[in-house]
């Protein structure tokens, strides 16, 4: 029996129709003019705009995921819809073929404004990629195709491919806020500098500097997976394990860095979020480096006073502020030039060299 036939009183043609629409609108971030136009020419039909509005409830009540968005952009007043009752086995059933479809749409549209119908599993492979940026002082929220939610910090740069075998997402820099749909069988995946985080049922943020990466567990839990080899004294070298982190702890690797594992505040993790960049015992320059992404002039630290340590709260709307009540808890100076902002060690005790600001 037709899928179509267990739902509706028309063709099967109109919910396959529905299930691309879904599939495109999931996988897009934002939709080209085109798609637009067909989506508007599309949605007048009122047939139309009630199967897609149940072909979302359909994937709200098998995925557990908000919607209402895509549903309220096309519902409409009219006649009571032919929507029949189905039994819980129909409504997974369908679920998951519209997740698939998410997961595995291209953002095509043909000729005929019509998107491009997500191919049968038995083909070949497709893949929902995208590259997403944010910019300085920007933070940015996602709605990837699998229907998790990433959180960009400014300054960020993130890779996403999704097929229906995997969630493979790449942090180039920047930080992010992870909050993730969680299948067992469908891997999710972020790599970050050496470090690949895979997802056991998780919310988390990954911040990726020069030469370091912290991850940070705010829900749930994460595997930490690091490529290459460690050298032990005494014990030559050491092929590293997976780290399992736990909800408020905290995992920094890096090139130079000793491996930690530090206990923090989910809610601090989280600060940068409502715009509170918050900073327990950091290193100044560490603290500068994050600061300078929503900062309008960019914010470097001498050699000689980056090992500072210090704990803070910059709001990222009062930095200027923050940069000159600097010297009142560190012997620094912020000296203000055409490049931007530099931070110096105020004592002589160092050679002029090291207390240079370098160029990134």
């Amino acid at each position: 029996m037709k899928t179509a036939e267990l739902l509706y009183d028309y063709d099967e043609e109109r919910w396959l129709e529905a299930l691309d629409w879904h599939a495109v609108r999931c996988a897009a971030d934002r939709l080209t003019p085109e798609q637009q136009d067909g989506w508007r020419r599309w949605t007048l039909d009122a047939e139309n705009r009630r199967v897609y509005a149940a072909c979302a409830q359909l994937y709200r009540d098998a995925q557990g995921i908000d919607d209402s968005e895509h549903i309220a952009r096309v519902s409409a007043p009219g006649p009571a819809s032919r929507f029949r009752a189905v039994g819980p086995a129909v409504k997974w059933a369908l679920g998951g073929a519209v997740l698939a479809a998410c997961a595995a749409s291209t953002v095509l549209v043909s000729p005929r404004a019509r998107p491009t119908r997500v191919p049968s599993p038995s083909g070949p492979p497709s893949v929902a990629s995208a590259v997403y940026r944010s910019s300085p002082g920007q933070t940015r929220r996602i709605r990837l195709a699998d229907g998790s939610t990433v959180v960009l910090g400014a300054e960020t740069v993130l890779e996403v491919a999704i097929t229906p075998q995997s969630r493979s997402l790449n942090l180039q820099r920047g930080e992010a806020w992870f909050d993730v749909i969680h299948r067992p069988h469908w891997p999710f995946v972020v790599t970050a500098g050496t470090g690949r985080i895979r997802d056991l049922g998780t919310a988390f943020v990954v911040d990726r500097e020069s030469g370091r990466t912290e991850v940070t567990v705010t829900q749930g839990q994460v595997e930490v997976s690091l490529s290459g080899m460690l050298r032990a004294p005494h014990l030559g070298s050491l092929r590293l394990t997976p780290i399992r982190l736990h909800r408020g702890e905290r995992f920094v690797y890096g090139t130079r860095i000793p491996l930690a594992i530090r206990h923090v505040s989910p809610r601090l993790a989280l600060g940068w979020t409502r715009g509170h960049l918050e900073f327990v015992d950091e290193p100044l320059g560490v603290v500068a480096e994050n600061i300078s992404r929503y900062s309008q002039q960019p914010i470097r630290v001498s050699p000689a006073a980056a090992g500072l340590h210090l704990t803070t709260l910059v709001l990222s709307h009062h930095i200027p502020a923050w940069i000159n009540g600097l010297s009142r808890v560190l012997p620094v100076v912020a000296v203000h030039t055409s490049r931007g902002i530099c931070v110096q060690l105020q004592t002589s005790a160092t050679t002029p060299k090291d207390n240079e600001c370098r160029e990134p």
